[in-house]
């Protein structure tokens, strides 16, 4: 199946071309000049005069600004390169040369982030050894690929030429609109308007004199940059030959046999990687296969052993549900009994309670009896005395003594009397 850049490495590739665009950085740079001119920023006449009076020097000043910009970019960039010449691309060479075979994985070590004439060269050679298998034209083949880039770095100034071009054309335009101008205001009747054509020729020469002036300008910045880039491939040329020349086993100058046994020998081990990397591919597709077939069978026997699990633990469940509701009713039922001997047992000792209570009273109203009738016998006590001390001291003791007797006596007597007429009565109901 093919690759296909996914939307945002796209999206990343059309950023970073639009970045590196000289169109863009030389639009937005002459956007900027005729800004700060018109926004009174820029007011030396002679640039009013030569980059901003006629619209065909408003074109010759944004051409310059676009071959600026591509220069400015392609210096940036070679500068880039220079400084990163001396980054390690690839390992040191083995002792007695390199297995043309091992062509494939030295340029698999090449980043593929790493651009620039070097690293484009060392990848370009080695594809070289790997799509013939032998190391003996790349000599030859590093002196091609220096032509190759010398050739490319020339074609690389195609657009700063165009541009180098266009601008001399547009003054030529320029003094072929003014000219065109100037002749127009002369009129047999009108000799003496000599402004307009003043003005006419004006703009030609004007247009051309900065036309030519710009296009000097990129000449030379163009030069500059060319030298450099010059010196650049020299050393490039210097890293790549030291790099790879002489790097691989070569099998030139033995004879047609030992050279034909050679190829047969890469021949086979290149067929014997390609078929141990195929049975390798059968060995994981069908270890993968098989893995599928497990964890299918894992999941379908653990689904098995789940439900199973789970219909025991779902009867467990239920039987210990239930044991426990019978318990918790047994509970409920001997809490209700002990509850119920409870209550009777309050309630004797509540009765026993008011039975005492009652004894209690009775007991309270006896020794209240007993004290009031200590309090009478007292009283009668202390009024004894007080007779007794009355009779004392009036001298009539003995006389109070014989009228006491005589009327315990006739107490006794009416006493007795009552007892006789009490029993008469009780005698006669009994008969009856």
């Amino acid at each position: 199946m093919s690759w296909e850049p996914s939307p945002v490495s796209k999206l990343a590739s059309f950023s970073s071309l639009l970045l590196r665009s000289p169109l863009l950085w030389g639009g937005a740079l002459s956007f900027a000049f005729f800004a700060l001119i018109h926004g009174g920023v820029i007011t030396n006449p002679l640039v009013l005069r030569y980059l901003a009076g006629h619209w065909v020097e408003y074109v010759e000043t944004a051409l310059f600004c676009v071959g600026l910009a591509f220069l400015a970019l392609h210096a940036a960039d070679l500068v880039r390169q220079r400084r990163r010449m001396g980054d390690p691309l690839l390992a040191d060479a083995p002792e007695g040369g390199a297995d043309p075979a091992e062509a494939t994985a030295l340029a698999a070590t090449i980043s593929a982030e790493a651009t620039g004439y070097l690293p484009r060269r060392l990848r370009e050679a080695l594809d070289l050894v790997i799509r013939t298998g032998s190391a003996d034209e790349l000599e030859n083949h590093l002196k091609y690929l220096s032509d190759l880039d010398a050739a490319r770095a020339s074609q690389g100034y195609g657009l700063v030429r165009f541009v180098i071009w266009a601008i001399p054309i547009m003054g030529f335009l320029g003094t072929v609109i003014g000219i065109t101008e100037a002749i127009a205001c002369l009129s047999p009747t009108q000799l003496d308007n000599i402004s307009g054509v003043v003005a006419g020729l004006g703009t030609a020469f004007d247009t051309t004199a900065t036309a030519l002036a710009l296009s000097m300008v990129l000449m030379f910045i163009q030069f500059m940059i060319d030298r450099y880039e010059q010196g650049l491939l020299a050393e490039v040329d210097d890293a790549a030959w030291t790099a790879l020349a002489g790097r691989f086993q070569a099998l030139g100058g033995g004879d047609g046999a030992a050279l034909a046994v050679a190829r047969l020998g890469e021949t086979l081990g290149r067929g014997t990687a390609r078929l141990l990397e195929a049975q390798e591919q059968a060995w994981a597709s069908l270890e993968r296969t098989a893995a599928a077939g497990v964890r299918q069978l894992l999941d379908e026997a653990g689904g098995a052993i789940g439900q199973s699990l789970t219909t025991a633990l779902d009867r467990s469940l239920a039987t210990w549900a239930e044991s426990f509701v019978r318990t918790q009713d047994e509970l409920a039922a001997r809490r209700e009994d002990r509850w119920v001997e409870a209550a009777a047992s309050l309630a004797a000792a509540v009765r026993g309670l008011e039975a005492r209570h009652e004894s209690i009273e009775r007991q309270t109203a006896a020794i209240a009896g007993v004290v009031e009738a200590t309090r009478d016998v007292a009283a009668l006590e202390r009024s004894l005395d007080a007779n007794l001390a009355t009779l004392t001291t009036t001298g009539r003791f003995e006389e109070t003594l014989t009228t006491l007797a005589a009327a315990v006596q006739l107490l006794a007597a009416r006493a007795a009397d009552q007892n006789r007429d009490v029993h008469a009565i009780r005698r006669p109901g009994k008969a009856a």
